[in-house]
């Protein structure tokens, strides 16, 4: 035990306790502002991740407007430009009905017909020959003189001297208003090949066909139809395969859409109601108002 009674020990007592509380509060000062600091460090680290986020928040926000105001200035709902319909349909190639009876029941016043019931404006043009060969048909359309006579030459050299059909080299005398072209912007109907002019051969045929319609500014639509010719030549199963090959969708077999003879009344309407669905299916035409 110490001596209180040594004033000397007692200040020195003294002295030792007040240093020893002197320097347990500089320790906790020490302590508490070191805990100071780091809380002040935290908080400001804090706020400096808060300023970050929000700008992080704000430049995103930005960037979206910016996207949307770059989407407001596109033209809105725009909708795709609807397909017009063509100045009419015109039919090309072969009228197997003669004489007064085509005005009635051909094909394609039958098909004039439908399209007004069913809801169509779209006139039907007329480019048939009664008669007449494939020769006939694309010296009508405007084919050049040049290339027909290839044809011409082609199927002389394959006779070898034996006879020909008429249609096989003769082109008939055209008058001014049968090559007049008013139907370039309509879509063609090219049934031609029932009275011959393509030497027997469904390719020259086809080839044909397409001089005819490389006669239309708008080669994409069309409508191919075939029939088996008149002397038998070629059988419906060969032409059709070959017609189908060249032209697919496009095609239509009149073997296929009529049991009759092409050139009966009811096959003609047939043939007709064919061509009216195709023109549907193709979405070739629209009805108005």
């Amino acid at each position: 035990m110490f001596d209180f009674n040594n004033k000397e020990k007692k200040w020195n007592i003294i002295f030792l306790i007040f240093g020893i509380i002197l320097m347990v509060l500089l320790v906790g000062m020490l302590y508490w502002s070191r805990e100071t600091e780091a809380a002040e460090s935290r908080r400001l680290q804090e706020m400096a991740k808060k300023t970050e986020d929000s700008d992080k928040t704000n430049a995103g926000t930005k960037v979206e407007t910016e996207k949307s105001e770059e989407v407001k200035e596109e033209p809105e709902g725009v909708p795709e430009e609807e397909e017009k319909n063509p100045e009419g349909i015109v039919c090309w190639g072969d009228d197997l009905i003669n004489g007064e009876a085509s005005a009635k029941y051909s094909y394609k016043v039958v098909l004039q017909k439908l399209l007004e019931e069913n809801g169509y404006n779209l006139p039907v043009q007329d480019k048939t020959l009664q008669g007449a060969g494939t020769l006939s048909m694309m010296t009508m359309a405007g084919v050049p003189a040049e290339e027909v006579q290839q044809f011409v030459t082609k199927h002389k050299e394959k006779a070898a001297g034996a006879n020909l059909a008429v249609t096989e080299t003769g082109i008939r005398d055209l008058t001014e208003e049968q090559t007049e072209r008013t139907d370039i912007n309509c879509i063609p109907v090219i049934c031609m090949g029932y009275y011959g002019g393509w030497s027997h051969d469904p390719e020259e045929l086809t080839q044909q066909q397409q001089k005819i319609l490389d006669t239309f500014p708008n080669k994409e639509k069309f409508i191919i139809v075939g029939t088996r010719p008149m002397d038998g030549s070629v059988d419906a199963e060969t032409l059709d395969a070959a017609l189908k090959a060249k032209w697919g969708k496009n095609y239509i077999s009149a073997a296929e859409v009529t049991t009759s003879p092409s050139s009966t009344y009811e096959a003609q309407a047939e043939i007709a109601q064919a061509v009216l669905d195709k023109l549907e299916e193709l979405k070739y035409i629209q009805k108005e108002g």
